[in-house]
């Protein structure tokens, strides 16, 4: 006699599943990009039908309603009576115009992270012969990179790091303020919003701070101070000092936090706010995975796990702490010292 299949039945082992997981997860990034690159989110405020949007776009039907469906499978459209929109969870994530869009980020970081196997084999035996992949250590690189980083501060990373500075128990006290390797001016905005009284100062590669020049003309409470933190001068009398994902260029990371404890006055702050890999750089996967790219091309660049509390420390910086904080991009460690 045949013998019911239980409906709960799970068959199979968990690397099976795993693997099979891992083969899914470009296939859900591409589906994402193809909407992101059509501006299909933007059109999906209110429902539409897989044949009005094939119109608009000039696409083919069915396969309109095919990547129509892969999106609702994400969890990132709805669909109800063959109309779909986006989910409203989503919708001031993935609309262009919204202020904390994450479209043209989410873009950026599709260029800077994917690659194609043949890429990776192809620098795996001669980096110097591929042109293809970020080169990080490059300020051309990063004259570029601006946009993506607007948006990813803006969007995302600013409300943390607004959370966490208005958190601190010497931010009422703050007037003098340097954003070390700011990449956007969007943090400098967000602080002079909330707090007109401070004076702002944004440090990074020259071809950053041009970029940044013209947004930041009519704020006179935002200075531009174009070098290199290696062996520049990053100025002096600063409260607190905000050291963002930048010290993986720092070439000597004492000296460079040698010079950040001279940049400060007396009992001045500094806060480093880095990702941190495990000391044989397998984990975080998140971190070891998104940097694997660039990793390859440039040499390796995140810190390792303590780095930069011992760097800090060796350097002169007195009640050095630090904290890991869980975010969408990552767990993060949050380094604290006073000069």
């Amino acid at each position: 006699m045949a013998t019911a299949v239980a409906p709960a039945a799970r068959y199979g082992s968990d690397a099976q599943y795993r693997l099979f997981d891992l083969l899914t997860a470009p296939l859900r990034w591409e589906v994402l990009a193809v909407a992101l690159e059509l501006g299909i989110f933007d059109d999906l405020a209110t429902p539409r039908t897989a044949g009005e949007l094939a119109q608009q776009y000039g696409l083919d039907g069915e396969g309109t309603e095919l990547l129509l469906n892969a999106l609702v499978s994400l969890g990132v459209v709805g669909k109800q009576e063959g109309g779909y929109c986006v989910d409203g969870g989503f919708a001031p994530l993935l609309t262009s115009t919204s202020d904390v869009s994450m479209s043209s980020l989410l873009t950026y970081l599709g260029e800077v992270r994917h690659v194609s196997a043949d890429n990776i084999i192809a620098l795996l035996r001669d980096k110097q012969q591929v042109q293809t992949g970020p080169e990080m250590v490059r300020p051309e690189y990063w004259s570029r990179a601006v946009r993506g980083l607007r948006s990813f501060h803006h969007s995302i990373r600013n409300p943390i790091v607004m959370d966490i500075l208005s958190g601190l128990p010497c931010w009422p006290d703050v007037k003098k303020l340097l954003d070390l390797g700011a990449g956007s001016e969007s943090l400098a905005q967000d602080i002079c919003a909330a707090r007109p009284d401070i004076d702002t100062v944004i440090f990074d590669l020259p071809g950053v701070v041009d970029n940044l020049e013209r947004r930041i003309a009519d704020d006179a409470r935002i200075k531009l101070r174009g070098g290199d933190m290696n062996c520049d001068d990053l100025g002096t009398g600063y409260d607190l000092i905000w050291a963002s994902m930048v010290f993986y260029y720092a070439r000597d990371l004492t000296s460079v936090m040698g010079r950040i404890r001279r940049a400060l006055r007396p009992g001045g702050v500094l806060i480093s706010f880095h990702e941190e890999l495990n000391d044989d750089r397998t984990a975080p996967e998140f971190h070891v995975l998104g940097r694997l790219h660039a990793e390859l091309k440039s040499g390796p660049l995140s810190v390792e796990r303590g780095c930069v509390r011992a760097a800090a420390a060796e350097a002169g910086f007195l009640n050095v702490q630090s904290f890991s904080l869980e975010t969408p991009f990552g767990q993060m460690e949050l380094v604290i010292g006073t000069a």
